[in-house]
């Protein structure tokens, strides 16, 4: 029996037009479930706020007394975060090296280094263990009521007669540092952070190939030459998006040196909602503010991650002018920026 060559199934199945191909969703479906509904829905929850604030003597009054702490907050969320980025890079770079005992014909000098390096390995390992065991808020309870009080007294009683006497002035005052100022609050949060990004720089130096300080080594470099030009450059791209979500945390987590009285813009909301017992209208302008500068901090977060993907070599640049320390400014700026307008567009020709 002959068959006709045209309707051979091996020549249907090479020819390219008779290939079935596979069915396409249709672009509505596919926008339908692309599409970033949180972010929508939440930008016309900020919208109807927002004309809420335009139109409403109360929400107006609400937001012009919560807008004095919002630069406090701002304050306090930067200025902790830069210590706790030195705090963990150092932590982070002792707790990478386990201490090692001394070989057994090493020199005095190096028992002594492998000493000094155990007991600072175990120093810092209890700060680490402590800072991650307790609640922060804890910590800040220590810090404005145990340790600034004692830190102050003893500098009272100790170092101030001593400058007096060796600059000869008794009109020196003594020192004023209570449990409320600003001072305590990025004191508290510097420390409690520097413990958990000193792990998050652990992990960062330690994904580096043991290969690549090897190499550094055996062309010259020093051990901290080497983390310096080469081990920590790469290990600060790899955690950089990281560090992102921990600076919109320490933004979020400003709100609680509310306990020690600090009026930043939660403990603000707090008196203004137990003057006027407006709570909804409070909270809603507080949850606005902070959705703000959280949610902006995330999508610039997001657009870091999608920057490093397509970034894969190292230059050697000064390091104002690298690339992720560049993300990291601009994001700070953007953030402050759009406050800023959005408290110039809310105060421009308010309602009496």
């Amino acid at each position: 029996m002959l068959v006709d060559s045209s309707d051979s199934p091996r020549k249907s199945f090479g020819d390219p037009a008779k290939i079935r191909q596979p069915p396409t969703t249709h672009w509505i479906i596919r926008w339908l479930f692309r599409t970033p509904w949180w972010l929508i829905l939440m930008g016309l929850a900020w919208i109807a706020v927002i004309i809420a604030i335009r139109n409403s003597p109360e929400y107006l009054n609400i937001y012009s007394q919560l807008q004095e702490g919002v630069f406090l907050t701002l304050y306090l969320a930067i200025t902790s975060y830069g210590p706790s980025l030195i705090i963990g890079l150092i932590v982070g770079m002792i707790r990478c090296y386990p201490p090692a005992p001394p070989e057994h014909n090493a020199t005095f000098g190096r028992i002594v280094e492998h000493t000094l390096q155990t007991i600072v390995y175990n120093f810092v390992t209890i700060y680490v263990e402590f800072m991650r065991g307790i609640p922060p808020l804890v910590f800040l309870l220590i810090a404005g009521f145990v340790i600034v009080p004692a830190l102050r007294d003893w500098i009272n009683t100790s170092f101030v007669p001593l400058l007096r006497t060796l600059l000869n002035n008794p009109e020196i005052p003594e020192l004023v540092w209570r449990g409320r100022d600003a001072g305590t609050a990025i004191a508290g949060l510097s420390l409690v952070y520097g413990a958990f990004l000193s792990e998050v720089f652990r992990s960062g130096i330690q994904s580096i190939p043991k290969g690549q300080m090897e190499a550094a080594k055996s062309v010259g470099m020093s051990w901290l030459q080497a983390m310096r030009f080469i081990i920590i450059p790469q290990a600060v791209r790899r955690v950089l998006p990281e560090l992102g979500n921990n600076f919109i945390s320490m933004i979020k987590d400003t709100s609680l040196v509310t306990i020690l009285g600090t009026d930043e813009i939660t403990q603000i909301a707090r008196k203004v909602s137990g003057s006027n017992f407006l709570y909804r209208e409070t909270y809603a302008v507080l949850s606005l503010i902070y959705l703000t500068m959280t949610i902006t901090g995330s999508l610039f977060v997001q657009w870091i991650e999608r920057a490093l993907k397509t970034e894969t070599t190292i230059t050697h640049q000064p390091f104002l002018q690298r690339r992720y320390i560049q993300f990291m400014i601009r994001g700070v700026v953007f953030i402050i920026l759009v406050l800023l307008l959005i408290i110039a567009w809310v105060t421009a020709n308010p309602q009496p």
